[in-house]
């Protein structure tokens, strides 16, 4: 982004996810509804946490890391509430699966900032490893939709 970093990160906290009419129509096909990415209440990383996320970790203006579990393939997520980093680092529920969400903000020249995000699976047990495998094939697309929608929305934001 031709952006400054600490630009950019401004822009992060104040992301709406739903930003896109069709993000906003995924969010609620799935369920989630007006439930916690409303914009106006609270930055970004608040709703993510308000609706169901752990902060696992942060570095202020460069990255934030957040943590969600459950089973993600049952129509509310069968998510569990996990209270901090301790909680998310010692989960290993059987049949369950944890993910971990980074949103990272990196220098890359003057003015000139990478913003990415990544996301990393851990399964527990192979009936978990299975479902999540069938649910991803359905729902990855929808997930990498509203990744780009909030990426182009920290970009608008950032101009």
């Amino acid at each position: 982004m031709a952006a400054a970093p600490d630009r950019v990160w401004r822009a992060v906290l104040a992301a709406d996810l739903a930003a896109s009419p069709i993000a906003k129509g995924l969010l609620f096909l799935r369920g989630y509804g007006r439930r916690a990415f409303r914009p106006g209440s609270g930055t970004f990383p608040e709703r993510l946490v308000r609706f169901g996320f752990t902060k696992i970790a942060e570095d202020p203006g460069r990255e934030i890391v957040f943590g969600l579990a459950g089973r993600f393939w049952r129509p509310a997520g069968g998510l569990q509430r996990l209270a901090d980093a301790a909680a998310f680092q010692a989960f290993a529920m059987d049949g369950c699966v944890k993910a971990a969400w980074n949103l990272r903000v990196e220098g890359a020249g003057d003015h000139v900032t990478v913003f990415g995000t990544e996301t990393r699976i851990q399964y527990f047990g192979a009936a978990a490893r299975r479902k999540f495998r069938v649910y991803w094939m359905l729902v990855g697309p929808f997930s990498g939709f509203l990744r780009r929608a909030l990426l182009r929305d920290v970009a608008r934001r950032a101009a």
